[in-house]
C-alpha cells in the first residue's frame, strides 16, 4: 500500500508490546498471549538496527523514521534502549519532517545515550518543531540544524538546550536559518556558558558589525571553540577586519567570513 494505511496498521502493531496498551484492549479482544507480545518486541528491535544503517536514500530515511515511530508506540523504554543501543547517528537530510515527526525523534533520543550526531540540515523544520525536538538535543554531540526557518525565535530554544547541566553538544551548525544580531546576542551568551562547544557554524546568515563585540567577547571567553564560521552575513569590511584579528589573540582558531 502506498497511502500509508500499512504503516498506521504496524505501529498499531508496535504498540500491542506497551503493557499499557494491551491492557486497554484485552477488555474486548481477550488476553494477549506472552509469545506474541514478546515477537512484536523482537520484530521492532530488528527493524531498527536494520534499518539505522539505511539512510543513504529517501527511502532508507523514511523507513528508519517509520521504526522510530514504531519504539514510540511501544512506550517500551528497555525495548528503544535496547534498540537503540549502538546506534550513533541519525541522518534525515533534506528530508520533510511534520511536528509529530519531530515529537518522536525527540522521545527516542531522550532513551538514548550513545547518540553522537543529529543531521536535521533542510528538513522544513521552524520554531514549533524545534520546540518538538528541545529536550533531547542537549544530548547530541554534533547538532546540525542549518538550512532550517528557525530564526531568532527557534535559536532561543536551542540556547535553552545549550546551557543544559548536561549538555554534550560540541560542534553547533546554524547556517541560513534566518539569524539576526538580536538572536545571536541570545546564542552567544548560551554558548558562553557551555565548555564542551569546539565548533559554531552560523553562515550564510544575517549578522551585521553589531554582532562583532558579542563574537569578539565569546572568542575571549570560551577558550574550547576551535572553529566559528561567519561567511556570508552581512559585516562591514571594517567588522570582518576586526574579526579576523581575533585570530591572532587565539592562536589556533579558525575563522571564516
Amino acid at each position: 500500500m502506498t497511502d500509508g494505511r500499512f504503516e498506521v496498521f504496524l505501529r498499531f502493531v508496535a504498540g500491542l508490546s506497551s503493557p499499557m496498551t494491551a491492557r486497554g484492549l484485552e477488555e474486548f479482544l481477550g488476553p494477549f498471549p506472552h509469545e506474541t507480545t514478546c515477537r512484536v518486541i523482537d520484530w521492532v528491535k530488528e527493524e531498527v538496527k536494520r534499518q539505522s544503517g539505511n539512510t543513504k536514500s529517501e527511502a532508507g530515511k523514511r523507513s528508519l523514521l517509520n521504526t522510530l515511530h514504531y519504539l514510540f508506540e511501544s512506550q517500551n523504554r528497555g525495548l528503544a534502549q535496547a534498540a537503540l543501543e549502538s546506534v550513533e547517528t541519525f541522518s534525515f537530510n533534506g528530508m520533510t519532517l511534520n511536528l509529530v515527526d519531530c515529537a518522536v525523534l525527540s522521545h527516542v533520543i531522550g532513551l538514548c545515550d550513545t547518540i553522537k550526531q543529529l543531521d536535521l540540515y533542510r528538513c522544513h523544520i521552524q520554531c514549533e518543531g524545534i520546540q518538538r525536538l528541545g529536550p533531547g538535543l542537549h544530548k547530541c554531540q554534533d547538532l546540525r540544524l542549518g538550512g532550517n526557518e528557525l530564526g531568532d525565535s527557534g535559536v532561543k530554544l536551542v540556547s535553552a538546550a545549550l546551557t543544559s547541566p548536561e549538555c554534550k553538544i560540541q560542534k553547533l551548525r546554524l547556517s541560513n536559518i534566518g539569524l539576526t544580531d538580536s538572536g545571536a546576542e541570545v546564542l552567544f551568551i548560551a554558548v558562553s556558558r557551555n565548555p564542551s562547544l569546539t565548533w559554531l557554524s552560523l553562515g550564510l546568515n544575517s549578522l551585521t558589525d553589531q554582532s562583532v563585540p558579542g563574537l569578539r567577547r565569546l572568542i575571549l571567553t570560551l577558550s574550547s571553540l576551535e572553529c566559528i564560521e561567519l561567511y556570508g552575513n552581512q559585516f562591514s569590511w571594517t567588522g570582518k577586519k576586526e574579526l579576523r584579528s581575533m585570530q591572532g589573540v587565539r592562536p589556533g582558531l579558525r575563522l571564516t567570513v
